[in-house]
């Protein structure tokens, strides 16, 4: 017994001596996947594989967490180059989180505000905060442990293509350069031309690629990250993974002599603010000379009126990338400049960085969300619609949703009664989702006021778009004045085919049809009727698609709803003066006004137009696309169990919607807002693909 008793006793001072039991216990691999995946980014502490790091070297990875630099220092003799560089640059990126971001928040300062005095209300950063900013001290050794581990180590980037490490020290370099870029904004009051400065320590220079110096012609307000906005009613954000990190510059409206003259506008009621602001937008000077490289061949556009149709992008994506100087590891570690590269996405999808061609970052949906959030098109439209006492109508704009590009081609967005930009939110996000279609085109929307009767939107869209042409390819020789599609919902899909068309006397004859003979040839003489009523198909474009458009009117525009409505519509008041002085010029009589569609002396209205009883839809339903241009035809059907001839979208008649000769006819499952369905918007695309393959077959003509 007493034998068995030390042989015990033995055992359990073996035991307590150090020898240690391991235990197996089987885990859910999700659990395990996302303990794998925690980090100083994901989940705001050390990654796994930095703690092991840490403790094999015998170091406290909370203590390191605290205060990383002693542990930095005692880590690297003891740990492989990638393993100390990445452990190192995760430390660093906890401590910048750790701190407040007072220089990111001032770069950030009057992205959302209203008031025209918004680029004047940027938050500057002194200097010497700017230089000694312990979080974008954090920022700039995060960075540059970061850029070490890709591209100064041993192995190269495509030898670790599939750890998951690379990944994660690759999110800490754009996460840390995203808070430089916002520091050097911030520290230059978005003078990306200033002078080499002072971010935390680091020596840094500018350099914008793929923009032209007309992209760019003021100084920006604010800089935004794109990954850390989030957007309502956007059914996707389509990003591209890559090196740098994807911001939005966003710019103020341009001010000229044309300001005072928006305001006064606005005074009068004639238009929102924002309507008359953008019509000043365009007077403004350029800004100070900026550090171009890789700026497309583009011949300077003439200044813009005040009264431009056209309206570039105020906000712009940028991808920006921080590229140290220095020869190898040591060259890298110990290098006090660096260079910040500023791309255009739409333009650069790569560049080569330490003789290796990477992939660079981008956000495609961004800067269009923050544009339609910051907008307000839609209460636009409405008000436009229904106000009361309109000294005048807005005119149409078209938007440029980028940059002009002379060598993609041009899709124009053509809304519908009462609606905005805003009706083509997912569907021209998809468009920009989509690398292929993203390569060959750009989009331009166009804007106009629903209440005016479509024979003058007709012409005044057509006055836009012709002068958006010239202004930016003067010469008409750029690829983006050729083989343009135009894509129309709704009225916007009746307008559309109108600029397609060449209407010789037909409309004039239908529209006075029924007059006196002699007051006919006297009136048809008129200048302002013959831009009314006598029209050529636009030249630029090659291809339509028209989107549950009436094309032989809406029923539903004379039942007693939308009577009610129709008489609720208010005219702007240079639009009944002008009628008045045209009547009064003729003395066209009350019996014949009445005969022409005139009632009580007042001209139709945009709905009233939209009637398939009306003299508008009398004069051009018959009116033919021009031969030779392909168009397609997507139609909605609200009640599937009815047969196609018989079916109707609630607003549009399929027999209205129907156009004999289209190259295709897609019937959707939809209400009228067909446009906004996943199913048309794949419809698009692959009509969109089509376009691509057929222009390019033939060689680009």
């Amino acid at each position: 017994m007493r034998a068995l008793i030390g042989l015990l006793a033995g055992l359990a001072l073996l035991g307590g001596s150090g020898c240690a039991v391991v235990k197996v216990k089987e885990r859910a691999f999700g659990d395990i996947a996302a303990e794998r995946s925690v980090d100083a980014l994901s989940g705001g502490r050390l990654s796994i594989a930095s703690s092991t790091a840490l403790n094999s070297a015998g170091l406290d990875p909370a203590a390191c967490a605290r205060d990383p630099d002693p542990c930095i220092a005692q880590l690297r003799p003891l740990a492989p180059a990638e393993e100390w560089l990445a452990t190192a640059a995760e430390l660093q990126l906890l401590r910048m989180n750790a701190l407040p971001a007072t220089v990111e928040r001032s770069a950030e300062s009057g992205a959302f505000k209203r008031s025209g005095q918004a680029a004047a209300e940027i938050a500057r950063v002194p200097a010497d905060v700017a230089a000694a900013d312990p979080r974008t001290q954090a920022a700039v050794a995060t960075a540059r442990y970061a850029y070490a581990y890709l591209f100064a180590t041993a192995r190269t980037p495509e030898q670790r293509v599939f750890e998951a490490r690379q990944q994660q020290v690759l999110q800490y370099y754009n996460r840390a350069v995203e808070a430089i870029a916002q520091a050097a904004f911030a520290a230059s009051a978005g003078k990306a031309e200033a002078a080499t400065l002072d971010i935390g320590g680091l020596q840094l220079g500018a350099v914008l690629h793929g923009y032209d110096p007309s992209d760019i012609q003021q100084d920006p307000q604010a800089l935004l990250a794109s990954d850390t906005l989030g957007f309502a009613n956007l059914r996707a954000v389509y990003r591209r993974d890559g090196f740098g990190t994807a911001l939005v510059a966003v710019f103020p409206p341009r001010r000229g002599a044309g300001a005072a003259a928006a305001s006064a506008a606005s005074a009068e009621g004639s238009q929102s603010a924002d309507v008359a602001n953008a019509a000043a937008a365009d007077a403004a000077p350029a800004a100070a000379s900026y550090r171009f490289a890789n700026a497309p061949r583009r011949r300077a556009a003439a200044g813009a009126r005040d009264d431009a149709p056209y309206r570039d992008t105020r906000y712009l994506p940028v991808t920006v990338t921080l590229r140290f100087d220095g020869e190898g590891l040591e060259g890298v570690l110990a290098s006090r400049s660096a260079q910040l590269d500023v791309y255009n996405p739409y333009r650069i999808d790569s560049e080569t960085i330490a003789g290796r061609k990477v992939p660079l970052a981008a956000n495609y949906s961004a800067a269009y969300g923050i544009w339609l959030a910051r907008s307000e098109l839609a209460r636009l439209s409405l008000s436009s619609l229904l106000r009361p006492k309109q000294a005048r109508a807005f005119k149409p704009r078209v938007y440029l949703n980028q940059p002009y590009d002379p060598d993609k081609r041009v899709i124009v967005l053509i809304h519908g009664l009462a609606s905005s930009p805003e009706a083509w939110v997912n569907l021209a996000n998809e468009l920009l989702g989509d690398e292929s279609l993203r390569r060959r085109y750009q989009l331009w929307q166009v804007f106009y006021p629903t209440n005016i009767d479509m024979l003058s939107n007709r012409a005044a869209i057509a006055s836009a778009l012709q002068q958006t042409f010239q202004h930016y390819d003067p010469q008409g020789d750029d690829v983006a004045s050729r083989d343009a599609v135009l894509v129309g919902h709704s009225m916007g899909g009746v307008i559309g085919r109108l600029l397609l068309s060449d209407s010789g006397g037909h409309v004039a004859d239908a529209m006075l049809d029924g007059l006196d003979p002699t007051l006919i040839a006297r009136v048809r003489k008129d200048p302002m009727l013959r831009q009314l009523t006598v029209f050529e198909p636009m030249p630029q474009f090659g291809r339509a698609v028209f989107m549950a458009s009436p094309q032989r009117g809406a029923v539903v525009t004379d039942g007693w709803p939308l009577r009610m409505v129709r008489k609720l519509i208010r005219l702007p008041l240079d639009v009944l003066r002008e009628t008045a002085e045209l009547i009064q010029r003729y003395d066209v009589s009350e019996s014949d006004l009445e005969r022409i569609g005139l009632r009580k002396g007042k001209p139709p209205t945009g709905p009233d137009d939209l009637s398939p009883n009306s003299r508008f839809m009398h004069a051009t339903r018959d009116l033919s696309i021009e031969p030779g241009l392909p168009y397609h035809v997507i139609v909605a059907q609200r009640d599937p169990t009815l047969a196609l001839a018989q079916s109707s979208d609630g607003v549009v008649p399929y027999p209205s919607a129907h156009m004999d000769g289209a190259v295709s006819e897609k019937a959707i499952v939809s209400g009228h807002s067909v446009q906004e369905t996943p199913q048309a918007i794949a419809e698009l695309r692959r009509i969109l693909h089509e376009d691509a393959a057929t222009y390019e077959s033939r060689g680009k003509r």
